[in-house]
């Protein structure tokens, strides 16, 4: 059994989920980006709410 040369590639977070802070439980953690390209919603796993970005 060979030696594997390369590495996988780990990405560290989804492309679709950023930081920021629920404006309606005003907790600070990750925020799921749902929607098309312009007409983007934020959505907040701990209070399950989708908002206006």
């Amino acid at each position: 059994m060979g030696r594997r040369r390369t590495q996988k590639i780990i990405r560290s977070r989804p492309r679709n989920v950023t930081t920021g802070k629920c404006p309606e439980c005003e907790t600070i953690g990750r925020i799921h980006i749902t929607g098309r390209v312009g007409r983007e919603r934020g959505k907040c796993p701990n209070c399950n709410k989708a908002f206006d970005l």
